[in-house]
């Protein structure tokens, strides 16, 4: 199920997608003061917090750090994206719709605000999927260090005070640069027919067999396995997405793991959009 924002505050500030907009992204574990100060010494103009879908212990931290960003003194719109914070590909799939919807999906984009990603808060896969999403896109990480948080026994619960924050460190990446579309088209493929195909399929799949105006294939298998190689070998060798067992026309080639993640980030069709209100 895609992830379906909810606004909990009218917005007066700037719209959808403005490049000068104060934007942050803050999953919700048992944290407030970790994800409410950042914003508030930006004066963010709009927040977008993830958290999980169902069956949520952390909603009571959810709902009062809704309600404290409700109470500031400037406007500030506030959105609750409800995913799976240990689904890597769900959370990939929220991020990425929220940077298109604010149209920051050009990393070098001059004279455009980055995302502000808290990847200090959530679980380790939010922090891992916020990383990568600012190493793709126009986002900047930060991670906020405190000194001292309170629990109650097991089950952590809201307190008037709860995280007393240090500071808030940037926290720095690089460029990751995508894979050229004809090897995501290969990726894409593989995710289509369930993560494995032989190669004479993926041939087929990729329309790389095609037959010329007489119904002659218009190159010839060798051409054919040639162009398919030249895809597979930077795929299984440069990026470890693919994983392809010995030549030949039915040697099987499989989606690795880090090739399913790769679907989630760099898949032309992306994850669907959420309905903004």
């Amino acid at each position: 199920m895609p992830p379906r924002p909810v606004a909990r505050r009218p917005s007066t500030g700037p719209r959808l997608g403005d490049p000068r907009a104060r934007v942050h992204i803050a999953p919700v574990g048992f944290e407030i003061e970790r994800i409410t100060e950042p914003i508030e010494a930006e004066r963010a103009d709009r927040v977008y917090l993830i958290t999980r879908a169902e069956r949520d212990a952390a909603a009571p931290f959810v709902e009062e750090v809704v309600r404290r960003l409700g109470s500031s003194s400037w406007p500030v719109e506030v959105r609750v994206v409800r995913t799976d914070l240990w689904n890597v590909f769900g959370v990939l799939a929220a991020l990425r719709a929220i940077f298109e919807n604010e149209r920051r999906t050009d990393r070098n984009a001059s004279d455009v605000l980055p995302i502000r990603v808290n990847v200090s808060t959530g679980t380790k896969i939010t922090a891992i999927a916020g990383t990568l999403a600012c190493m793709l896109w126009k986002g900047e990480p930060y991670y906020v260090q405190v000194s001292r948080a309170w629990y109650s026994g097991r089950l952590p619960r809201v307190d008037a005070v709860h995280d007393v924050v240090d500071r808030i460190d940037p926290v720095g990446v690089y460029t990751l640069r995508a894979p050229a579309p004809e090897l995501v088209a290969v990726l894409e493929a593989l995710e289509r027919r369930g993560g494995s195909l032989r190669k004479h399929e993926l041939l087929r799949e990729l329309g790389l067999d095609r037959r010329g105006p007489g119904g002659a294939p218009a190159a010839s298998p060798q051409a054919q396995h040639g162009r398919l190689r030249r895809r597979l070998e930077p795929l299984e060798t440069r990026w470890g997405f693919v994983r392809s067992e010995a030549p030949g026309p039915r040697a099987r080639v499989t989606l690795t793991e880090q090739g399913r993640v790769a679907v989630a980030i760099f898949g032309r069709a992306g994850p669907p959009l959420p309905t903004i209100r």
